[in-house]
């Protein structure tokens, strides 16, 4: 439920909400892109993988389950695996490890991400 207009609303509890510091990181990442360098020649697919990556990571290595990165790099689970093969090309991953398992994706940035 929204607050209604003209509410104070208390800070401590909008860092409460799951998933708010992702995307407040991503959205700073996207309007000032210094803590990831991405060239602008590079396919937008890329840019949004990168950027999924690079908000799901703490200390150059993430991981997440695999139907829901792809959602956020807006592919199929199908397609998710090249995506990330082109990444490493790209040099924007180090590695990256599809654990069947669990249907989780693990990886590593590069130092300078």
């Amino acid at each position: 439920m929204l607050p209604r207009p003209g509410a104070v609303v208390d800070a401590a509890v909008l860092h409460q909400n799951p998933g708010r510091t992702a995307r407040v990181r991503a959205a700073q990442w996207a309007l000032r892109p210094t803590p990831l360098a991405l060239s602008a020649a590079l396919p937008s697919a890329l840019r949004l993988a990168a950027l999924a990556l690079a908000v799901h990571s703490t200390a150059g290595v993430g991981g997440g389950e695999l139907d829901t990165l792809a959602h956020q790099c807006g592919q199929p689970p199908q397609q998710l695996e090249d995506l990330l093969d082109q990444l490493v090309r790209a040099r924007l991953v180090t590695a990256w490890r599809h654990h069947h398992d669990g249907d989780e994706v693990r990886w590593e940035l590069p130092a300078h991400s």
